[in-house]
């Protein structure tokens, strides 16, 4: 936990938000349990829905861990620009990435951030969310 406090006290002071959504896994229907793909690009379609796009100004930049076949990585890319491309001036440019999170430290700093929620929502412990709880700007759970 002392690393954890160490990072935030450096980066607290960076302009950043969390927005999260947190699947009920349980609740999902049999049938789409089984098609993962499906149900992760559905729920990352509607976090991004919170996210304020229209005051982009200068650039978009979507960020994503590396855990998709070419194939799978293109269908997310295409629903993502289906979902988001009319939030924001057209003229503004929009980037999707998908990294290793070994070797990119923001998806590190993420799943840290993500790891707090998991706790958060799993054991009931919030200590580590407690720390950073006002960056997080939409935090709630589906089904």
């Amino acid at each position: 936990m002392e690393i954890k406090r160490y990072f935030y006290q450096r980066a607290k002071n960076i302009k950043f938000a969390l927005y999260a959504i947190t699947l009920n896994k349980i609740r999902v229907y049999e049938r789409l349990r089984k098609d993962r793909e499906r149900v992760y690009n559905f729920i990352a379609g509607k976090v991004l829905d919170k996210i304020p796009f229209n005051i982009a100004d200068l650039r978009v930049e979507i960020i994503i861990d590396r855990s998709k076949t070419k194939k799978n990585i293109f269908e997310f890319n295409q629903y993502i620009l289906r979902q988001i491309k009319s939030k924001f001036d057209p003229k503004v440019p929009l980037d999707i990435y998908h990294y290793d999170s070994k070797q990119n430290f923001g998806l590190q700093a993420v799943d840290m951030f993500c790891w707090g929620i998991f706790e958060k929502y799993e054991n009931r412990d919030l200590e580590w969310y407690s720390v950073y709880k006002n960056k997080i700007v939409f935090d709630e759970t589906y089904l």
